[in-house]
C-alpha cells in the first residue's frame, strides 16, 4: 500500500516536536473531563503553553504520525476543544482548531516561519502554536 509509505517518507522532515522532548510532570496531566477522544492513542501529552487564561496541550503518538492540540479554558472547563491530524506534513500548518469562545488555534511544525500568519493577525504563544481571539479575524 503506498499511503503508509507516503506518511513515513513525509514524516521524516517533521518527525516530532522539540516541545515533547522533556519528561512529563504532574502539570502535564489533562484536566478532568478533557480528552482527545476514545480512539486517539497518544504516546505523550504535555502542557506546552499558557496564555489568555487557557492551557495548551500538545500530544503525539509513538510513531509520530499523529499530532493533537488541545485548549483548556481555565475559567470555563466545558470549553475544552481539541483537534488531531497527521503530523506527517513537511513544514507548515498541521491543524487548526476552533473553540466555543471564538478563539482559533493553529499548530505548526518546528522551525516553521510564522511571520505571514502573525502579519495577518495571529499571535505566536509558543514555537508551535498561534492563536486568534476571533475566528473572523485572520
Amino acid at each position: 500500500m503506498l499511503l503508509p509509505g507516503l506518511f513515513l517518507s513525509s514524516c521524516s522532515d517533521a518527525s516530532g516536536f522539540k516541545a515533547l522532548e522533556r519528561p512529563a510532570t504532574a502539570d502535564d496531566a489533562l484536566p478532568n473531563g478533557a480528552s482527545f477522544g476514545p480512539e486517539t492513542k497518544l504516546d505523550k501529552v504535555l502542557l506546552v503553553a499558557e496564555a489568555n487564561g487557557k492551557k495548551y496541550f500538545l500530544g503525539q503518538d509513538d510513531q509520530k504520525l499523529r499530532a493533537c492540540l488541545g485548549t483548556f479554558p481555565v475559567d470555563n472547563p466545558a470549553g475544552w476543544h481539541s483537534g488531531c491530524a497527521s503530523a506527517g506534513t513537511p513544514k507548515g500548518e498541521i491543524l487548526k482548531t476552533y473553540g466555543p469562545d471564538q478563539e482559533a488555534s493553529i499548530l505548526v511544525t518546528d522551525g516553521y516561519d510564522t511571520k505571514e500568519l502573525e502579519t495577518s493577525g495571529w499571535t505566536l504563544i509558543h514555537d508551535n502554536i498561534l492563536v486568534s481571539e476571533s475566528v473572523r479575524s485572520p
